[in-house]
């Protein structure tokens, strides 16, 4: 596996760590009063975005691929297994795993452009 490769992959992890870190632990703080309300999702819809800019700074991998990752693990499983109720060591695995199976379709993709052309 190419560095490029294991940037995309590792850059994937760490969105998805992040994301998941960062929006249950915010969720956690914010609806102390267990009431989470229009205004505070609103200020937790800046934390993917926040991660992505963060890993692009420390890795390298484009923001044009870590903006989609860390927005696509926040809708897809974060949001699920939040409405479940679930605390935020699983929120954080499951935005981990999340990172890395929505960081694969642009590891294929640079894959079958690398031997394509």
């Amino acid at each position: 596996m190419t560095s490029s490769l294991k940037k995309i992959l590792l850059g994937g992890l760490i969105t998805g760590f992040g994301t998941g870190l960062g929006w249950s632990v915010f969720v956690y703080v914010s609806s102390y009063d267990q009431v989470f309300n229009g205004r505070e999702l609103a200020l937790s819809l800046i934390l993917p975005l926040l991660v992505a800019l963060a890993t692009w700074k420390r890795v390298g991998v484009q923001r044009r691929v870590l903006l989609p990752i860390a927005y696509l693990t926040l809708f897809t499983p974060l949001l699920g297994i939040g409405a479940g109720g679930a605390n935020i060591l699983q929120m954080t695995i499951a935005g981990a795993f999340g990172g890395i199976f929505w960081a694969s379709p642009f590891v294929l993709y640079t894959l079958v452009r690398r031997y394509l052309y």
